[in-house]
């Protein structure tokens, strides 16, 4: 998964921002970012940027918001 254009970054904060509850952007080991804090949403967005972003995963607490992250995560893993 990895963030390429200023429009997927767009989409992907919109789709946070109608989640209800928790988002977490997970990678290897103990790397963790809640997307609902600004200060982790930051640092997730710079991390998504990275070459080895693929490692990356989103994980929400409810099934109404995995229907709304599902389709930007499968655009940004293509």
């Amino acid at each position: 998964m990895k963030i390429r254009t200023y429009e997927e970054l767009k989409e992907f904060k919109a789709a946070i921002d109608e989640c209800t509850s928790s988002v977490w952007l997970m990678g290897p080991g103990e790397e963790y970012y809640n997307m609902k804090n600004e200060e982790d949403y930051i640092n997730a967005v710079i991390r998504l940027a990275e070459t080895d972003a693929d490692q990356l995963g989103i994980f929400t607490t409810s099934r109404h918001d995995e229907r709304v992250m599902m389709p930007i995560c499968e655009k940004l893993a293509a």
